[in-house]
């Protein structure tokens, strides 16, 4: 079929084609959309998808394709959007939406597709757009994903960079802060020097050259020894730091970063903050108690995932083995105590959200899920609190876009940009009230007329990692969302400096 570009735009859909013409079409209809202005072109092609039978497409077909349509709602949103104007601290956007929920759909099909440069760019694209609305912790660990597929993908190193440099500035603590600078020059420097497209290479050149003009060149590239520090006092606690580290789980922002010695700590607090004089330290009581909680939780993972011997609490504990490979055991109920803490987490960090921004919930009725919305009397619908979009806050917004990864049942909530929200939140549901079963052999999924969830370990302990992951980086946008909120107080009476003390190891009994 020979056809014009024009021609094309006038065609019902596109299933009349090769999934790979069709895949590379759509691609075309978007950039040249971009390239002239055309946003009718743009949304002609999101009709085209929309149209799209997947069937015959093979994986790298369906990542591309989702790949693309991620694109075409990023130019749409680019071409439509004033990025001058307050639109760009819209908390709520579908074109952000689309873009979220594409570029996952072409991550999972990039898992058994063969084409790892589109791997990179897919995953270099999460990042940047991670970054965007706020996750900057997340949109490191996507970026350093891509090198891990490929160490030379320049503009993954470049985006690490420019990721660091901003998240850097949101720091409370100075010496992190230095050492964001220090390793956001050395990728924005390493990324100039490669092939990547002039517009690029000017935005990350313009920001080595901002800290250069800031700190000594000599200083920039001098980053200190980052192993020299202890990681524990036997071997089981530096297997326990060693494995935290690696899986990026230590409440730190440099585990961000590295997973360096250095790193090997839960040093992550609340800023120094000013309150009222009669109001107690509330927030720090809470921070205190899920920064526990979050602790415990990655241990007991740890635990369950590395060390499968038998407890002596289960000797003699008189079960019947039904022939169904389930596994019961002091060791499985760790980890399922573990998911079951981390969602725990998420609504104390809603809780203490409605205290601090005084957004008015009464505290038998906060949720995570809930605190960011409110009831619209004229509209009869749930819509975004005017309090939350006021205060333009980066890591704020990573916290509501973070809270669209959970699945609710209330139709009001919007839809999650999560795949695996809705099954989540179905194995919470079976630990917490039903039967729920972990097998080490066999198939997942409903069994017993609906009656029981049963789930394969290595399958459970995945995603529990995953949840645990999503936790540490809750924390952080907290910490550092109430950072920025308390740089921009303004005083205007005397204050009272209040020091605490640091709790000590030993009274942790």
């Amino acid at each position: 079929m020979s056809l014009t570009y024009e021609e094309i735009l006038t065609l019902e859909d596109l299933n009349c084609f090769e999934p790979n013409q069709a895949v590379y079409l759509l691609g075309l209809i978007f950039e040249t959309g971009r390239e002239y202005g055309r946003v009718g072109d743009i949304k002609i092609g999101l009709k085209f998808s929309e149209k799209q039978n997947l069937r015959n497409f093979s994986d790298d077909d369906k990542m591309t394709f989702h790949y693309n349509l991620a694109n075409g709602w990023s130019y749409l949103q680019g071409l439509t959007q004033n990025l001058n104007s307050d639109d760009f601290w819209n908390f709520d956007l579908v074109e952000l939406d689309q873009q979220i929920i594409n570029l996952r759909q072409s991550l999972v099909f990039s898992k058994n597709a063969q084409d790892n440069f589109k791997k990179c760019e897919v995953l270099t694209n999460l990042g940047n757009l991670f970054s965007h609305i706020g996750r900057f912790s997340e949109a490191q660990l996507y970026w350093q994903s891509a090198l891990e597929i490929d160490s030379s993908f320049s503009m993954a190193k470049g985006n690490i960079g420019f990721g660091l440099f901003h998240y850097a500035k949101i720091l409370y603590d100075d010496g992190h802060k230095f050492l964001f600078f220090q390793f956001a020059y050395k990728y924005l420097n390493k990324a100039i020097v490669s092939d990547i497209y002039d517009e690029a290479k000017i935005g990350f050149q313009g920001i080595v050259d901002l800290l250069e003009s800031r700190f000594h060149k000599k200083d920039l590239k001098k980053i200190q020894n980052l192993t020299d520090f202890s990681i524990g006092d036997t071997e089981l606690e530096r297997e326990y730091r060693i494995w935290s580290l690696q899986n990026r789980l230590f409440l730190n922002p440099l585990n961000d970063v590295i997973t360096d010695n250095i790193a090997g700590s839960d040093c992550l607090l609340l800023p120094t903050m000013t309150l009222k004089f009669d109001k107690p330290p509330i927030y720090q009581t809470i921070f205190n108690q899920i920064k526990q909680e979050f602790v415990t939780a990655r241990h007991f993972l740890f635990e369950s995932v590395n060390h499968k011997e038998l407890h002596y609490s289960d000797k003699d504990n008189l079960q019947l083995d039904i022939l169904d490979s389930a596994i019961y055991s002091f060791n499985t109920e760790k980890i399922k105590t573990a998911f079951r803490m981390c969602y725990s987490i998420l609504d104390k960090i809603g809780y203490l959200i409605n205290d601090y921004l005084n957004l008015g919930f009464k505290s038998d009725r906060v949720s995570f899920r809930g605190i960011w919305n409110v009831h619209d009397k004229k509209s009869n619908k749930l819509q975004l609190n005017d309090k939350i979009i006021k205060t333009q806050n980066w890591a704020f917004r990573g916290l509501y876009w973070l809270s669209r990864d959970l699945y609710e049942k209330n139709p009001e909530f919007s839809y999650p940009i999560e795949p695996e929200a809705k099954e989540l939140a179905q194995i919470r549901n079976f630990i917490e009230h039903k039967s729920f079963k972990i097998i080490e052999h066999g198939e997942s999924g409903l069994y017993d007329d609906g009656l029981t969830l049963v789930v394969h370990r290595e399958e459970f302990e995945k995603k529990t990692l995953k949840l645990v992951k999503l936790i540490r980086a809750s924390m952080i946008y907290l910490s550092l969302g109430i950072n920025l909120e308390e740089k921009r107080k303004h005083i205007s009476s005397h204050v009272f400096p209040i020091e605490f003390v640091k709790y000590r190891d030993e009274f942790k009994r």
